[in-house]
């Protein structure tokens, strides 16, 4: 790749990006260590993992905005700075409160830069080729959250689950200092004042809700009392977010941006496709670990040819979207994606094969995600207006984070049936999220529709 100016931001920004990315997932396989070291119960240590999620996804729907106001490279620097010192906090916390506190202040930073970086991506790029600065922005964000679990199995085998975030600080310097002299500062304009703060407390208090539904599912079920209880707030939230949104004069999102069939039926697609995505990884490490017996370390070495794949196949994803349009490139990601899992579903036994039973198919899924991951995302804020960029990618991940959350949850849910064998749990989630892959195919052979002055 050229090192023109573009392709430098781009370097730079992914930075960040890998960085919010790899820990979504990271700390999943560090969850009895904490818990052992910091004498922490299940229900408290899942905390770590869960709140990182729930803060990430309420922060997202706002921060777009704000960055569009303030500036992105303001906010993306701001973010990145944030990110930075809460891995150090997480790193030398010393009890489970200060190590819950410094992930959700990491899940801030996380979310103040993402939107941001792909706002400061877009404008050093023509038209013609944004889908493939898109393929390698996405290349980026789905290896590093396919690699986080095996990443975070090596590193707490050899040196202990700390490590799992001192990692992030040389990276992150690295790329703040790449930032400070390379990035420019682009806003929008015509954002004067405030963005309207009734809207940005709905609007993360209803995501919010939402996430922490999803994601205490397994304790509280999906239609239990705290579940409804939260269903309830969401309920009440939403229609006056929707409301502010539509009579604000500078509101947190923009309603038209739904009015596009590209904007809309993608993000459709990326709640979709999170699903199987977030829940074949929690369903991959648990059947490793409880029926073949393998250990953390194991596990997560076994799951690396998923991000080796992805990082394969994206690579020309971007150039096959721009010749022959998004939505004739997501379906075969789509259909190869359920495949992976229905082959799973079929192939594996209590019997560990791992060659010959779950080799194929976690390389498909990483093929399938190397084409949807980008090809989505592109389709989604390609044709945003300049101005638009950062809030348009902010809602974007928004979903595409509910969506993670409730594939999580599902799977989970699954796993833990009553009155069934575990090989039957395990198939009927497999099962699950190969449906919902082939309804990623379906919505974007019905919906997607780019721009008639883009055809």
């Amino acid at each position: 790749m050229a090192m023109t100016r573009g392709n430098k931001v781009l370097m730079c920004t992914s930075i960040g990006v890998a960085l919010s990315a790899v820990d979504t997932t990271i700390v999943n396989v560090a969850r009895d260590t904490i818990a052992k070291e910091l004498n922490g119960s299940d229900g408290t240590v899942s905390w770590v993992l869960s709140g990182y999620s729930i803060v990430f996804a309420a922060v997202l729907l706002t921060s777009g905005r704000l960055a569009d106001r303030y500036g992105r490279k303001r906010m993306y620097m701001t973010g990145l700075t944030i990110f930075i010192l809460s891995s150090a906090a997480c790193g030398f916390a010393w009890n489970l409160n200060i190590l819950i506190a410094g992930r959700a202040t990491q899940a801030v930073g996380a979310a103040l830069l993402t939107p941001a970086a792909l706002a400061l991506v877009l404008p050093e790029f023509p038209m013609e080729k944004r889908s493939s600065a898109l393929a390698v922005w996405g290349m980026v964000a789905s290896s590093s959250a396919a690699l986080g679990p095996p990443l975070g199995s090596v590193m707490i085998d050899a040196w202990g689950w700390r490590y799992a975030f001192f990692i992030n600080i040389p990276m992150g310097v690295t790329g703040w200092i790449m930032g400070k002299k390379l990035l420019h500062e682009h806003r929008d304009e015509n954002a004067q004042g405030l963005p309207d703060i009734v809207s940005i407390v709905c609007g993360v208090g209803a995501v919010g809700v939402i996430a922490l539904a999803f994601t205490e599912s397994n304790k509280w079920g999906f239609i239990g009392p705290k579940a409804l209880a939260a269903y309830a707030v969401a309920a009440v939230l939403i229609p006056v977010f929707v409301w502010r949104c539509n009579k604000a004069r500078l509101p947190v999102l923009d309603l038209t941006l739904l009015r596009s069939r590209s904007f809309s039926s993608a993000n459709v697609a990326g709640v979709l496709f999170s699903i199987p995505f977030y829940g074949s990884l929690v369903a991959d490490l648990s059947f490793l670990q409880r029926q073949w017996n393998y250990s953390v370390l194991g596990a997560g070495v076994a799951a690396t040819i998923s991000p080796i794949f992805s990082f394969i196949v994206s690579r020309p994803t971007g150039r096959l979207c721009d010749q022959f349009g998004h939505r004739k490139v997501v379906v075969p990601g789509a259909l190869i994606l359920a495949l992976s899992v229905f082959l799973r579903a079929a192939l594996m036994t209590s019997d560990a094969a791992y060659w010959t039973r779950m080799a194929v198919p976690i390389a498909l899924t990483g093929a399938g995600l190397g084409i949807l991951i980008p090809s989505i995302q592109s389709g989604a804020v390609k044709y945003l207006a300049m101005d638009r960029l950062a809030m348009g990618s902010a809602f974007y991940t928004t979903v595409r984070q509910l969506g993670a959350a409730l594939g999580v949850a599902l799977t989970v849910a699954m796993l833990q049936r009553v009155g069934h064998s575990t090989m039957s749990n395990f198939r009927a989630a497999w099962t699950l999220q190969g449906i919902v892959a082939v309804c990623v195919a379906i919505v974007m052979i019905i919906g997607f529709r780019p721009p008639a002055a883009t055809r």
